[in-house]
């Protein structure tokens, strides 16, 4: 497990995310093109991404030789590790900000319960497990997909039914949740994509990483800095999402014993950002987008610190 390499992937991130936010002061690019980066993202690079990571089984010595119930048990144990992580994001969530306006309470237990475990999990998990990574992640945003349409839509309609029908629809007829059907039959089936094409895949699939960093520095620009740095609310989420939530989640490994490489990947998901998706599925389901986008931007940049000294502690547990 290479976990030095994560501190180097977070600040590549970040100054990627930078990179976005100059290209949008200079307008290189606006507010709509980069609508239209978000739709290539969702709609082209993450589907392949994910397609592409469950081919990684083929490519890695440690699971090709795996028999096909072994290969399954580690499947659904990353899954089961991603419902436990959000069943108790979602617990410490509902007991959080009551008594503000709804729509803005709604958005920030949606923060603090969604993270961004895929554009950002995706290559901290490749970094500390460079075969295994992108493998562990697809089927860790299997569940995060699901929770997210159904109760994540619930969360912000604050009961009010606005997108509730189109909700379990949503959850699993949507592109990363079809993405993610498609690669597990191909490796349940043990069908192993030709190299021109799987080559042709990852190399569009990589853009996913860097397109998602940008989207969220050109983000940042629609939102007055003052709303993101003096907001005491985006504080609060980004202590528990930052730090209290991924402290948590270790000294649970610990207690319980939980293997090495399982802990690694149980932090590391829970250590990541708010979900860059966030501020569109709040914009949708009659949230407060703005209070979204200021959650997403602060804990993004706050997690430029937090993601190394959560794993420095990991690293020391283990």
């Amino acid at each position: 497990m290479n976990v030095s390499s994560v501190s180097t992937q977070v600040v590549s991130l970040f100054l990627i995310m930078l990179i976005g936010y100059a290209a949008r002061i200079f307008g290189v690019i606006d507010k709509g093109s980069t609508k239209k980066l978000s739709k290539l993202m969702v709609y082209v690079t993450n589907p392949l991404l994910i397609v592409t990571s469950f081919q990684q089984v083929f490519a890695s010595s440690s699971l090709a030789g795996m028999k096909l119930g072994q290969k399954l048990g580690l499947m659904f144990t990353v899954i089961g590790i991603s419902v436990v992580i959000h069943l108790v994001a979602t617990c410490i969530a509902v007991f959080m900000f009551r008594g503000k306006n709804p729509r803005e309470s709604a958005v920030y237990r949606f923060s603090i319960i969604f993270s961004n475990c895929g554009f950002m999990g995706y290559p901290l998990l490749r970094a500390v497990f460079p075969e295994n990574g992108m493998f562990y992640g697809a089927c860790y945003v299997l569940f995060f997909t699901v929770y997210m349409w159904t109760f994540g839509v619930f969360l912000l309609s604050a009961g009010s039914g606005k997108g509730g029908g189109v909700a379990l629809r949503r959850a699993f007829v949507n592109p990363g949740f079809i993405a993610a059907m498609v690669g597990v039959l191909l490796f349940v089936c043990g069908i192993n994509l030709p190299a021109v094409l799987s080559d042709t895949l990852s190399m569009t699939a990589d853009m996913t990483f860097p397109l998602s960093m940008i989207i969220i520095g050109s983000m940042l620009r629609e939102l007055p800095l003052k709303d993101v740095f003096f907001n005491p609310d985006a504080y609060i989420v980004a202590f528990i999402k930052n730090l209290a939530l991924p402290l948590l989640v270790l000294l649970a490994c610990v207690i319980f014993g939980v293997s090495k490489g399982n802990a690694y990947i149980c932090v590391i998901m829970a250590a990541t950002p708010v979900a860059a998706k966030a501020p569109i599925m709040a914009e949708l389901y009659g949230g407060s987008r703005d209070k979204a986008l200021a959650c997403v931007e602060l804990t993004t940049i706050l997690s430029v610190v937090t993601i190394p000294l959560i794993m420095y502690l990991t690293s020391m547990a283990y």
